[in-house]
């Protein structure tokens, strides 16, 4: 039988990858907190719908092959990942900005996250369906980019997505579990980074969420940050949680609340969606959902599908977003959303 659906991943800092197969078709989750009762590649959407489901690919087979050493080449032969500073936003972009703007600068929210996307043409056809011609873009993924988690997936449902994520959702092993706030966004640059009001409140309101929810599933959490991550050629401001599950708890109840964050909705959270829903003129698809495998070889590692693009056979469609509070500029937002596309667009070069 041919395969229907396949998933490629590597974890941040391994020297080795994984493909998981299927010859059948992936299994609808009607609810996030029904994950963890079967093993599987789950890949989750921002916002479930008839059109973009919750999916679990069931393994039919799991390899595990060795990545070939390649000097990190984040800078890309010296190409700076910054956005050109010339480029204006569209006008569908700076619509949504003010209305995003200024429902935020009223008090209605006390952080929005707007997102945009782009097509790209490939100067090569794709074929998609195969894990074994798309082996090699993920494999280049990886070396650029050995601090994030990698992933590569398809099924016929969700189509085909490239994704190098810094931000963790759900990683753990057992009851043992791991999660980080992870937000603010500004080039990397060698020594102290000078982290101006507007991204320390950014992360922390995604802080605070976090360790509100898991205060109360785990009674020892260990918190560790906020510190400066570097994610290709730009850097966010991260905190830890470590903990342990209690034993009431099951995985897809924590992530049931954790997900959407603050990183990629706003807050509150209900209200942020139906905004960004109503405002944003976006279909996310599974950008800003989440993705990976889930209790695969004893482990759980879901990471939100952040640096995404859906591919075709000729194009990309790359996806991006920011946090908008009061003090948030329209052209430095789109610059933000430009430089972290640029992620994927290195890869697909």
């Amino acid at each position: 039988m041919p395969i229907l659906s396949y998933a490629f991943y590597r974890l941040p800092y391994a020297d080795s990858y994984t493909l998981i197969t299927s010859e059948q078709p992936p299994q609808e989750v009607d609810r996030p907190d029904r994950l963890g009762e079967i093993p599987g590649f789950v890949l989750f959407p921002f916002h479930q719908s008839a059109e973009n489901p919750a999916l679990l690919i069931l393994p039919d087979c799991i390899k595990n092959y060795r990545l070939e050493p390649a000097g990190e080449n984040i800078l890309h032969n010296g190409k700076s990942e910054t956005a050109d500073v010339t480029q204006q936003p569209d006008s569908l972009y700076a619509t949504a900005f003010d209305a995003f703007h200024d429902a935020v600068e009223k008090g209605a929210f006390r952080k929005l996250v707007l997102a945009r996307s782009k097509t790209l043409a490939l100067g090569n056809e794709m074929d998609v369906n195969d894990p074994q011609a798309m082996r090699s873009l993920f494999e280049k993924a990886c070396r650029l980019y050995p601090r994030l988690m990698v992933m590569l997936y398809t099924t016929p449902k969700s189509g085909t997505w490239l994704v190098a994520s810094p931000e963790i959702l759900v990683d753990g092993k057992s009851r043992s579990m791991h999660t980080v706030a992870l937000a603010g966004t500004m080039p990397f640059q060698e020594g102290h980074i000078d982290w101006s009001e507007k991204n320390k409140q950014e992360q922390h309101i995604v802080e605070q969420y976090i360790e509100g929810i898991i205060t109360q599933m785990s009674s020892d959490v260990l918190k560790d940050g906020p510190v400066t991550m570097r994610a290709g050629n730009l850097v966010h401001l991260r905190t830890d949680f470590r903990f342990h599950l209690a034993q009431d708890i099951s995985l897809g109840t924590l992530v049931q609340h954790l997900h959407p964050t603050p990183a990629v909705c706003g807050m509150p959270k209900q209200d942020a969606a139906g905004f960004i829903a109503t405002h944003e003129g976006l279909d996310r698809r599974y950008y800003s959902g989440f993705a990976g495998p889930v209790d695969i070889q004893g482990e759980t590692h879901l990471y939100v599908a952040l640096r995404c693009a859906e591919l075709h056979e000729t194009t990309a469609t790359l996806y991006a977003g920011g946090g908008i509070m009061p003090g948030s500029d329209c052209l430095s937002e789109w610059q933000e959303t430009e430089s972290k596309m640029k992620t994927i667009q290195h890869v697909l070069q």
